[in-house]
């Protein structure tokens, strides 16, 4: 009898891990296990090329192979990110450009752009690539760089943002590389061009731990999408992804931050953007 009871706790067990699958967070310093062997999809140095990517990364994101998922993104890091600045940008844009780069861990970035991908999976939407004019950008550069903005589109009436960047890309050692960030903003109220000054989180309420999350072991980020009011108040319009059991004390905590308000010319502006709010059963939870 005693044995048998031994075997429903594992399938129990067992049970609640295919129904519950968070996205969890890395631990500090790991990567996901690349099958020796595979080989991995080559995409050609054009919009073409990068719109195949990111189709790809949205249907292994709508098929829930999140393993598969974040194997892909983390070969999107650049390698050798220092040196690689400096030798495109020069040496003082590219040391200045570098450490704003590393200044995100790794882990934090690519685990960004995973729950990105797997909010955009959800709804029916279209990718548009723009291949950026560098010289026009950057002026002359020391070395060659092959850039490209990718923005993503909703083509459905489901809730959230009807636009939203998925990033910059570099093509770099034969393959698509990510720039980073992720914290686009997108001026809505109707103002003339100037100087914009981005907005400054000034006041952060962490979120509540649920207890049934805390019980079951559920950590990882939630991803929201806000409006950031001209008086620096937050006006949630979706959760974008996450675990469900989080979701909710995520808004609640995320709909009391305040902002210093973007500025566009001296004016405040209201801006559309994400923010992603941590779970974490071994540190203090934030963005």
């Amino acid at each position: 009898m005693r044995l048998l009871r031994t075997f429903c706790r594992c399938v129990a067990i067992a049970l609640t891990s295919l129904i519950i699958s968070p996205i969890l967070l890395p631990q500090q310093g790991t990567r996901p296990n690349i099958a020796q062997g595979t080989t991995a999809a080559v995409y050609p140095n054009t919009a073409d090329g990068l719109h195949q990517l990111l189709n790809d990364l949205l249907l292994t994101a709508k098929n829930g192979d999140e393993a598969k998922l974040r194997s892909q993104i983390v070969e999107m890091e650049i390698p050798n990110y220092g040196s690689w600045f400096t030798s495109t940008f020069g040496q003082e844009r590219g040391e200045k450009w570098s450490a704003m780069y590393g200044r995100t861990p790794p882990q934090t970035a690519e685990l960004q752009f995973q729950i990105l991908c797997m909010e955009l999976a959800k709804p029916q939407g279209e990718i548009s690539i723009e291949k950026v004019d560098t010289a026009k950008k950057y002026g002359t550069l020391p070395g060659p760089l092959d850039e490209y903005h990718a923005n993503w589109k909703k083509t459905d009436a489901s809730d959230g943002p009807d636009s939203q960047s998925i990033g910059l890309f570099y093509f770099v050692d034969g393959k698509f590389r990510l720039n980073g960030s992720l914290h686009e903003v997108r001026i809505l109220s109707n103002r003339k061009g100037g100087p914009l000054v981005p907005g400054k989180l000034i006041n952060r309420v962490q979120p509540v731990y649920p207890e049934a999350a805390r019980q079951m072991r559920i950590q990882g980020l939630v991803a929201v999408n806000v409006i950031v009011r001209k008086d620096g108040t937050v006006t949630v319009q979706n959760v974008g992804a996450g675990h469900p059991l989080l979701a909710p004390a995520a808004v609640e905590a995320v709909q009391q931050w305040r902002y210093e308000p973007t500025t566009v010319n001296g004016e405040p502006v209201d801006v559309q953007t994400k923010v992603y709010v941590t779970f974490s059963l071994t540190r203090q939870q934030g963005e």
